[in-house]
């Protein structure tokens, strides 16, 4: 029986994890290409807690929400992963910015999969599975890739809670969850993944994580402080005209999530 068990634990090779959510090995065998979803802000932590759970072969990094970190740390990361061998290529899907590449890579290689073809066989859709971090963007990238709205989403981590294959003409897409266990991480990394809004509102202290974004992110050199005036000039009086500075830490992490502090970068390639 244990033996079992830690079969059914593996996907595709020995050593990768696998979460009940994610697709069984003989789906992951069909799979053409991964498009791996890393959100701009934080490459290198998407990256370390999302790759032990998935094959390292036939790879396209997706560097997702690129109009909220820096442009030019952002191009450092797309010219770094390229030069390793890996295709990159940034992506708002919200906007479509960055999509004409990604497309034109895609449609590049569906049709080398139509060369190969038998002459007496109908060319199939060149299968990707969409992978990364709860939250970076997988769902909404398949509706801008399909040009549909069938893949759900929304604005909160895991909402996806099961792998979907949508096709459109000659691409097929399988969405999978955000999936990847982020229930233990701590530090440093729990700020990070916070901060993106990669982790449930209920494993981090807010208080905290404003406190470490206005020091280590926006280089204040009194955060407290930093954060007390944020709440004050935006009207987050509690009584005796003292700010509510739990109020304000929440707002503070809110409004960097949605870009409204600013672009801003995390992790930058040299950290790697």
């Amino acid at each position: 029986m244990a033996s079992k068990s830690r079969r059914r634990n593996k996907v595709g090779s020995r050593g990768k994890k696998q979460h009940p959510g994610l697709p069984g090995s003989r789906t992951v065998a069909m799979v053409d290409m991964f498009l791996f979803l890393l959100d701009s802000r934080i490459p290198k932590t998407s990256l370390q807690i999302a790759e032990p759970y998935l094959l390292k072969k036939n790879r396209v990094y997706v560097m997702t929400k690129p109009d909220l970190a820096h442009p030019e740390i952002t191009g450092d990361w797309v010219r770094t992963f390229r030069s390793q061998g890996w295709p990159c290529f940034a992506v708002e899907s919200n906007t479509g910015r960055g999509m004409g590449a990604l497309t034109a890579f895609l449609e590049q290689k569906q049709a080398e999969i139509g060369c190969k073809a038998h002459s007496e066989v109908l060319v199939r859709p060149l299968r990707a599975m969409l992978f990364g971090l709860p939250n970076v963007g997988k769902s909404s990238l398949a509706n801008r890739l399909l040009g549909t709205s069938k893949a759900p989403f929304g604005a909160k981590p895991g909402l996806t809670r099961g792998s979907h294959w949508l096709r459109r003409g000659l691409l097929e897409i399988l969405d999978t969850p955000g999936v990847i266990d982020t229930s233990q991480a701590k530090g440093e990394i729990l700020y990070k993944l916070a901060a993106t809004w990669a982790v449930r509102d209920n494993q981090y202290d807010e208080e905290e994580v404003a406190f470490w974004l206005a020091k280590q992110v926006f280089e204040k050199a009194d955060p407290i402080s930093h954060i007390t005036e944020f709440g004050r000039d935006i009207g987050l009086i509690g009584p005796g005209g003292r700010v509510d500075f739990s109020r304000a830490s929440k707002t503070f992490i809110q409004c960097f999530r949605k870009g409204k502090l600013g672009r801003a970068s995390i992790e930058k390639p040299d950290t790697q």
